[in-house]
């Protein structure tokens, strides 16, 4: 990491947002530390925000470090500062309420205030209803290795380009491996997450030996678990570029389907960041970003959809 000047005082200052007790352990062993840790996301933030901004947030926040209680939050609370702005809307009569930033500033205010992963959904606010982006989680079973999760995103991909979708995948700090396509917002969460259903299932019937679809940990020894909820509404998914709260400080990561390639699974952590760093200046996902890519009516009536959903 990168030299924090004042480290050993009470805060830092890091683009205007103070953060108090930089000193405070988030990981051990490795000993990274909050004014460490809001660093990187300082470092990180040109290619994380595009990602995140204007987007419902789930946090895991970690006051005391990894190693003691960390929680989940989605409401606003209290104390997260100015840039972290609150979002409410009603659904189904129920009204929700989550949080959202809109620049480095929110970012580094959710840092000061222990957050240590950041989850968005898969829609704007601006259009909450209508996800923007499909996600596919291929998460293996303990048993399985990265060959076999590695097979699961290629034939995800070709799923995808099958119905004429581009996609890009991520490391998602565990064993595991994110499959995204971006769609324009035409649809809503049920149709899209009936079609995404659809595309895995056609996977667990091509190769039931080694996918799943259901959540069951019964069913799932051995097997790949195609996770499409995560296209449902409230669902989130690690933010490319988020630390995970887990031992070893490990990163999701953006990745060009040819790493893929590599003999071992890539692998990327905050303890090591100034190795891998030159990665900022060439993003895997700027293309995503730039995609312009529709579903349509007959697409998804093709597998099987039954539309129930209208343009925005």
């Amino acid at each position: 990491m990168g030299d924090l000047s004042g480290r050993q005082s009470s805060s830092v200052v890091l683009n205007g947002i103070t953060i108090t007790h930089p000193d405070r352990v988030i990981w051990e062993p490795g000993r990274i530390t909050k004014g460490e840790l809001a660093e990187y996301y300082a470092q990180v933030a040109p290619l994380m925000l595009p990602q995140i901004v204007r987007r419902p947030l789930s946090l895991l926040r970690c006051p005391e470090g990894i190693g003691a209680e960390c929680f989940f939050q989605r409401n606003p609370g209290q104390g997260l500062g100015p840039d972290v702005r609150p979002f409410a809307f009603r659904h189904h009569g129920k009204k929700t309420e989550y949080r959202y930033i809109e620049d480095e500033r929110g970012l580094l205010e959710l840092i000061q205030m222990n957050t240590v992963e950041l989850h968005p959904w898969g829609a704007p606010i601006d259009s909450i209803d209508y996800p923007d982006r499909m996600i596919f989680d291929l998460d293996p079973a303990p048993d399985v290795g990265f060959a076999d999760v590695v097979e699961a995103a290629r034939d995800m991909r070709q799923q995808l380009t099958d119905v004429g979708l581009e996609s890009f995948c991520k490391t998602t700090g565990g064993k595991g491996l994110h499959v995204v396509t971006p769609i324009e917002a035409e649809y809503e969460w049920p149709a899209i997450k009936d079609f995404a259903y659809r595309l895995v299932l056609k996977l667990e019937k091509e190769k039931p030996d080694l996918y799943v679809t259901k959540m069951t940990k019964a069913t799932r020894k051995n097997r790949i678990y195609l996770d499409y909820l995560r296209n449902d509404r409230e669902s989130t998914a690690v933010a490319p570029y988020s630390p995970r709260a887990r031992a070893g400080t490990p990163v999701a990561m953006p990745l060009r389907w040819n790493e893929l390639d590599a003999a071992t699974a890539p692998a990327f952590h905050v303890s090591d960041f100034a190795n891998w760093r030159s990665r900022l200046r060439h993003d895997p996902w700027t293309a995503l970003l730039a995609a312009k890519q529709k579903l349509n009516d007959k697409m998804l009536r093709a597998a099987g959809v039954a539309l129930r959903s209208s343009t925005p």
